[in-house]
This record gives C-alpha cells, sequence and structure tokens, in this order.
C-alpha cells in the first residue's frame, strides 16, 4: 500500500521559499542602493516617498504571486510522492511527468530515526530519517509524516529488517547527567581559541583604522565588518546551544540512544556495529582544564551541520572513562602508544628548514622575515615530534595528533576499509613513514592520517591489517 507525506511539508517549503524571496529582495534593493551617490539617494528617497505605498503594494503582489506558484509546485510535489514497500525494499516514488524512483534495499538501511523541528512540534508531525549503510543521501527531500504514522513506517521497516520494533518511546536515562550549566560549559571549551584570537586581532585593527581616519563616516566603517565577523559567531553559540540543550545518551544491549535539542529534536538509535571509529577530542583550553569530547564516526545517522556524531559532550577524565565503561565497552583498551624516534625529529626539522630555504631562494625580499620565522618553525616542528603518538594491538590502532587541539582515534582493524602506508619527501634518508586509515563515515572525518614514525613501525600495524 502507497503512504503519502503529511500535507504539512508544503507548508515547511512555503516558508523557507518565503525567507529566500526576502533576502534576494533585500539584496536586490542593498545593491541599488550601494551605486547611488548622495544626490541621486537623496532624489531617491522622496521618490520613494511619493509612490511609497504604491511600490509597497506592487511588492506585495509580486511576494504573493511567488508564493502561490511555489504553492502549486509544492502541492503538485506533494501529490505525487509516495512511500511503499516491496518483498525486500523501500520504495520512494516522486513526480508525475518526470518520475523518479528510489529503491532502498532493507540490508542497506544503517538507521532509521525521527527528528522534529518547532513547527513540527506545533503541527504534530515528524520527520523520518534513514541513513545508509555508506552514509550516502538516501532520499533529498523530507519524509514528513503525523508522529504516530512516522513510529508506524519506521516499525514497519524494523519489522521487514528482522529488528526489535519499538511498542513506545521511553525516556532516555543518560548516562551522564548534564544540565544547563554543562551545555554552556561545552560551548566555551569547543570553542577554537585560535580563530576567536583573530577576530579580536581583526576587531582591534578596524577600530583603531576608525580612530585614526577621525571621520565620521569612518564610524561605519568599523562597524559594519565588526559586525559581520561578531554577527556569525554569536550566532554559531546560540545554535550550539540549542542543538545540545537537553544532551542525553545510554546503551541499550548493542544500541546507542542519543536525544537532544531545544527547538529542534533529534533522537537517535545508533547499532554499536556501524560504530567504525571512536574520537576523543581536546581543544587548548580543554587539556588546559582536564575535558574530553567523545565522537563517534558511523555508518548512519548523518550529521548535517558539523558531519558529527557525539555522544558526549566535553567532560572530565572520570566521566570519559563511565562513557567508555557503559556504552563503548569495545573499545575500552590498554594500549600504550609511543611516540617516534630520534630520526623521526630530525625528518621534522629538516623538512621545516627546506621549506623555509625555499622560500627564501622564491622570494628574496622575505629574507629577514623568513630568518624571524626560523625559531617558530622549529619550535613547531619539534611540537609536532612530542605530540604525534602512535600504538596498537591485534584489534585495534590508536593515533594521536594535535599541538594545541588534540585528537586520538581508535579504530577496530575489522572497521578499516583501506589502510596505506605513506612516505613523504626526506622519508628515504631517515627510514620515516606515516599511515593513512579510511573507514565508511561522513567525508570530512572518516580520513585519519598519523605523524610519522619508523618505517618498521608502521609496516607492522599495516602487515596486521
Amino acid at each position: 500500500m502507497k503512504t503519502r507525506m503529511h500535507p504539512s511539508i508544503i507548508l515547511e517549503k512555503l516558508i523557507s521559499s518565503f525567507v529566500f524571496i526576502l533576502l534576494i529582495a533585500y539584496y536586490i534593493i542593498s545593491q541599488m542602493i550601494g551605486e547611488l551617490n548622495t544626490e541621486n539617494l537623496q532624489n531617491t528617497a522622496s521618490t520613494l516617498l511619493s509612490f511609497g505605498m504604491g511600490i509597497y503594494m506592487m511588492g506585495t503582489i509580486v511576494i504573493i504571486i511567488l508564493l502561490l506558484i511555489f504553492t502549486v509546485i509544492f502541492w503538485i510535489s506533494w501529490k505525487n510522492t509516495y512511500l511503499s514497500f516491496n518483498n525486500d525494499s523501500l520504495i520512494i516514488e516522486r513526480g508525475k511527468l518526470f518520475k523518479k524512483i528510489t529503491t532502498i534495499h532493507l540490508t542497506d538501511i544503517a538507521t532509521i530515526n525521527i527528528k522534529r523541528n518547532i513547527l513540527e512540534k506545533v503541527l504534530g508531525t515528524s520527520n523520518l530519517k534513514i541513513d545508509l549503510n555508506t552514509n550516502e543521501e538516501t532520499y533529498n527531500g523530507k519524509l514528513v509524516f503525523k508522529q504516530e504514522k512516522a513510529k508506524e513506517i519506521k516499525n514497519e521497516i524494523l519489522s521487514r529488517m528482522g529488528r526489535e520494533i519499538i511498542k513506545e518511546e521511553k525516556q532516555i536515562e543518560s548516562i551522564i547527567k548534564y544540565s544547563t550549566k554543562d551545555v554552556i560549559k561545552h560551548m566555551f571549551l569547543a570553542t577554537n581559541l585560535v580563530s576567536i584570537l583573530i577576530l579580536f586581532i581583526i576587531t582591534a585593527i578596524i577600530i583603531g583604522i576608525t580612530f585614526l581616519m577621525d571621520k565620521p563616516s569612518s564610524i561605519a566603517f568599523a562597524i559594519i565588518p565588526t559586525l559581520i565577523i561578531l554577527v556569525p559567531t554569536v550566532w554559531e553559540y546560540i545554535k550550539s546551544f540549542l542543538s545540545y540543550y537537553n544532551f542525553k545518551c545510554t546503551r541499550e544491549n548493542d544500541n546507542i540512544k542519543l536525544s537532544y535539542g531545544a527547538l529542534t529534536t533529534y533522537k537517535f538509535n545508533l547499532p554499536i556495529k556501524k560504530i567504525n571509529t571512536v574520537i576523543i577530542h581536546q581543544t587548548l583550553q580543554a587539556k588546559i582544564l582536564g575535558y574530553y569530547l567523545i565522537e563517534v564516526v558511523n555508518a548512519g545517522i548523518k550529521a548535517e551541520e558539523d558531519e558529527k556524531t557525539i555522544i558526549s559532550l566535553y567532560v572530565k577524565e572520570k566521566e570519559k572513562n563511565i562513557i567508555i565503561d557503559n556504552i563503548l565497552t569495545e573499545y575500552k583498551n590498554d594500549i600504550i602508544t609511543k611516540y617516534g624516534n630520534k630520526n623521526t625529529l630530525r625528518h621534522y626539522l629538516i623538512a621545516k628548514t627546506f621549506w623555509i630555504i625555499t622560500s627564501i631562494i622564491a622570494c628574496p625580499f622575505t629574507y629577514y622575515s623568513s630568518l624571524l620565522l626560523i625559531p617558530i618553525v622549529l619550535l613547531i616542528a619539534y611540537s609536532q615530534y612530542k605530540t604525534r603518538k602512535i600504538g596498537n594491538n591485534d584489534n585495534m590502532i590508536v593515533i594521536s595528533n594535535g599541538i594545541l587541539n588534540k585528537k586520538t582515534t581508535y579504530t577496530k582493524y575489522s572497521n578499516i576499509e583501506m589502510i596505506k602506508s605513506k612516505q613523504k619527501l626526506f622519508s628515504k634518508i631517515f627510514n620515516t613513514r606515516s599511515l593513512q586509515i579510511n573507514v565508511v563515515g561522513p567525508m570530512a572525518n572518516s580520513t585519519f592520517i598519523s605523524g610519522l614514525f619508523n618505517t618498521e613501525t608502521i609496516q607492522e600495524i599495516v602487515n596486521k591489517y
């Protein structure tokens, strides 16, 4: 039997279209004003005041006509979009004249989860998210149904896949209890301090130039660029708070259950066997204060914004160990990681020196500035040597990188798609190599590269694969 989506999808698309139309209108008006000089601007303002009501009515009519056109398009799309099943597949039909049929084999489905934004909460609907084992896009549109219908379809898919159906959506009892204060603390600890430092430097330069110009017009010169920098940063903080508010994570049998979000609510069910890598993150301030963030790279649950699936906010070491013991039991290990040898340090130092010399030869006028950079570059080379570590046992590889922001990855041999031993410039001289690991996951974080280590160490790890 074919199932049609809830018609509220038309309203959701109309709201998005209305916002888009307003942005286009704003852009056109700002471009027109920007091309006018002071005298023309005054004449234009007088004209707008004289014919303001007529222009306002005309603009309103144009917007209404566009929205009516969009409504018809979205209605036709909704009316001709169906979801159905055959013996072993989920089928999504879309379109009338130019029909598109998406067939998804049930064995390829990694997870079926429900996401609800604020409008869907008001209307009592839910967005059904279906993700594949490879994290490829399944369907390039939303699947919105009444909340009970969404649960019914989800259970139908689970039943056909031979998985346990969900009779009643239980409240998640999180392993770690996160308060509002913890969410705010997470926002601070997750911030890249280097980008914030650059932000302050740019803002200081703009304000300094403003005072030097000492002109009334220079105030706008200072305010506008500063706002362009500050507003997105503040918005990211607000968005992060709303995203991770009421964060909960627990494990039931072989499934990790996640729930978070203030306005848009995310509820995910992630099978433990779909996790391919575990990552422990530490920003500079998190390292100083002793906090850790745990992320998993997985098949299914495609993160839409930063392509991360985190199963904890920033927590202390004690809470981190509780999460690993109770949620990521399969990744608990006692692997001892080690640094590279003296040849590794020599390789880093020579490589950095080589690039400085090359830049001096290519750009002689940077001679003195390049000489000033030598101590800094050599310090970076030494820091790379002291912060890059590797280790393994018969089941797992551990890679640790990061001078300021630290990232440690834990990957099982059985989850690796491809493994490479990479040779870099001067590798033959110093007998060094790096390791590259690829797993199934979002494109942005499914490849992990180690620092330089002795060739024999890298080859031993590769041979176990």
